[in-house]
């Protein structure tokens, strides 16, 4: 094979990451910071230089859909590979592949599954915290075991949601290689045109996009901000599912994987939000048995509209979990608007409590769970965006338009009377939600 020789020249303010040492990476940076010009650099020296045994090398560079990871990501993979010799392009499929043998290709976060079952040997995770947190969980780590894959973390702050946990735990474990650059200490901005970015946006997106402050919320948040005060007020934690008091559950369906149950209980005045499943790719019967072996006693199951619509077998939903043994659904009647049940969730939330290990995944869908403004008619309206946040979501307003259709007439509606009936100060938050 022909010898190959690449010249890469990064900023100055990058160097340190491409020259890193450590398995795992997060770079928070500023918008026009230069971060997907930076890896894409490091995926590139990486493809041509390490070598182990085995099959060859592959690499990927993961952004939320496929058209963001093409849009940010392929010019400069085209153009810095274009004029190595012998490297093949396939346009169709993003991929490069090298005279080594070696692969550099993107994906899409909201395909994820694409990926399982595969090895890399490094990835990029471009914006993760507009990716499902399963993606990494399920199907990325376990890809970068056979041969010890790296990976690294990049974007710019959304408030204090997964990619700030991630951020939080690089910086306190020498495993990982942390970084943080500022517009303000980069100095890739030419401070004139940092004057007039300034000038043009409000305080809050400057200091969340150009000085990378994870303290601003997520714009179009809906309940990420109830979901801070349950954490700063101790409503967040470990503790025992009261056996005294029946668990409910609510629903959203759609394909086995995607099936969202959330599990809960009325506890004096309180909402006990214990578990949560999702992701199982489970039979009626399968997920009876699933949810019969928690040991809970079962009180209703709010199932939405959806559920009485005939599938294929000829018998809807709630006939088959009817048949596999799953007794007390009920069918949440329909609502035009998704609003009402939302105003009715957030009204609840203050006397929500969250058990932390089963509900983790709930809530981190919950906080990234938003509106985007469209305009319908020469209108602007704000709806919800549909992505992996809002199976979880609808299961949880599932609950609140039960409530808002009277089917809990025996618990009352006790929302402003509502007091903590207890002190939570010394409930241990071990970091944000045990993870």
């Amino acid at each position: 094979m022909k010898r190959v020789t690449l010249e890469i020249v990064p900023r100055k303010q990058f160097r340190a990451y491409l020259e890193r040492t450590q398995r795992w990476a997060c770079l928070v940076v500023h918008r026009r910071g230069g971060k997907t010009f930076s890896c894409i650099q490091d995926l590139i020296l990486r493809a041509n230089t390490h070598q182990r045994p085995g099959p060859p090398l592959r690499y990927a560079y993961i952004a939320p859909t496929r058209d963001q990871a093409k849009d940010v990501a392929w010019n400069y993979l085209k153009e810095f590979c274009g004029a190595i010799p012998g490297v093949v392009i396939n346009q169709s499929e993003l991929t490069i592949v090298l005279p080594n043998r070696a692969s550099i290709r993107l994906y899409s976060g909201d395909n994820y599954e694409r990926m399982r079952g595969i090895y890399f040997d490094g990835v990029i995770i471009d914006e993760c915290a507009d990716i499902d947190p399963n993606a990494w969980a399920s199907v990325i780590r376990p890809c970068l075991s056979d041969y010890q894959g790296w990976a690294t973390f990049i974007g710019t702050p959304k408030g204090r949601n997964v990619f700030w946990r991630i951020h939080q735990a690089a910086v306190n474990d020498p495993d990982w290689f942390s970084m943080v650059l500022r517009a303000s200490d980069s100095g890739i901005i030419p401070e004139a045109e940092l004057a007039d970015i300034r000038k043009s946006l409000s305080v809050d997106i400057f200091n969340q996009e150009y000085e990378c402050d994870f303290s601003v919320g997520i714009p179009g948040a809906i309940y990420a901000r109830h979901l801070e005060d349950a954490l700063r007020e101790g409503r967040i934690f470990d503790f025992p599912w009261d056996r005294s008091s029946q668990v409910h559950t609510s629903w959203d369906l759609g394909s086995p994987k995607n099936t969202r149950c959330i599990y809960w209980q009325f506890v004096g005045r309180e909402i006990h939000v214990i578990d949560r499943d999702g992701n199982l790719d489970f039979t009626p019967a399968q997920r009876v048995a699933h949810m019969n072996a928690k040991g809970y006693p079962f009180g209703t199951h709010f199932f939405p509209h959806d559920a009485a619509a005939q599938e294929k077998s000829g018998l809807n939903f709630q006939q088959q979990m009817q048949q596999a043994g799953l007794e007390g659904i009920r069918i949440v009647p329909r609502c035009q608007e998704v609003w009402p049940g939302i105003g009715k969730a957030v009204e609840l939330l203050p006397r929500m409590v969250f058990r932390r290990g089963q509900t983790v995944e709930l809530i981190e869908a919950l906080e990234a769970y938003r509106t985007r403004t469209t305009k319908t008619e020469g209108y602007n309206s704000s709806e919800p965006v549909h992505d992996w946040s809002s199976h979880d979501a609808d299961a949880f307003r599932m609950l609140a338009e039960a409530m808002l259709n009277g089917m809990l007439k025996g618990h009352a509606e006790v929302i402003r009377e509502y007091r903590p009936h207890h002190q939570r100060q010394n409930r241990a938050s071990a970091g944000r939600y045990g993870r």
